[in-house]
């Protein structure tokens, strides 16, 4: 995957960026699949989480360009928002997804697990404040008003 520069759609405008825990569990693994899915889809462009971390300029750069930033942790440390949050940014938005029922060392990487975390994702993503951190509590609030009845 190419990080060097601004991602960029078409129209040269740039594109949600997508960070993933990646962590060593089952949760971290569905966190990136989840990731990988939605650069597959187009909806976003999944970024290295690590040269955040290692403060790595053209992957900084990457983030701070983008239009949009996603953070997906599989478990409840959020280490991909802390991380994000060391190095800085603090306007992302934060899919968690134990708050879906994914238990680390409990819950199967499936398929319908991964679309599930991307299902997830794509709601946040319906919701028009680009670059704004919602709080847990808020972004299941957010959630349901976008949600069919």
């Amino acid at each position: 995957m190419n990080n060097n520069g601004p991602i960029l759609r078409a129209s040269n405008k740039p594109v949600t960026v997508v960070y993933a825990c990646s962590g060593c569990s089952d949760a971290g693994e569905i966190a990136d699949r989840v990731a990988r899915q939605l650069t597959r889809d187009g909806a976003a462009k999944m970024s290295c989480l690590a040269g955040i971390g290692g403060r790595v300029k053209s992957l900084v750069s990457t983030a701070e360009q983008a239009e949009r930033i996603l953070v997906v942790d599989g478990c409840p440390l959020n280490c991909a928002r802390h991380t994000l949050e060391l190095a800085g940014f603090k306007k992302f938005d934060h899919l968690e997804l134990h708050r879906l029922g994914i238990r680390k060392g409990a819950t199967p990487v499936t398929d319908e697990t991964i679309a599930s975390g991307v299902a997830a994702a794509q709601k946040i993503l319906a919701v028009e404040n680009t670059r704004l951190h919602l709080p847990p509590g808020e972004i299941g609030a957010k959630l349901k008003s976008i949600s069919p009845p």
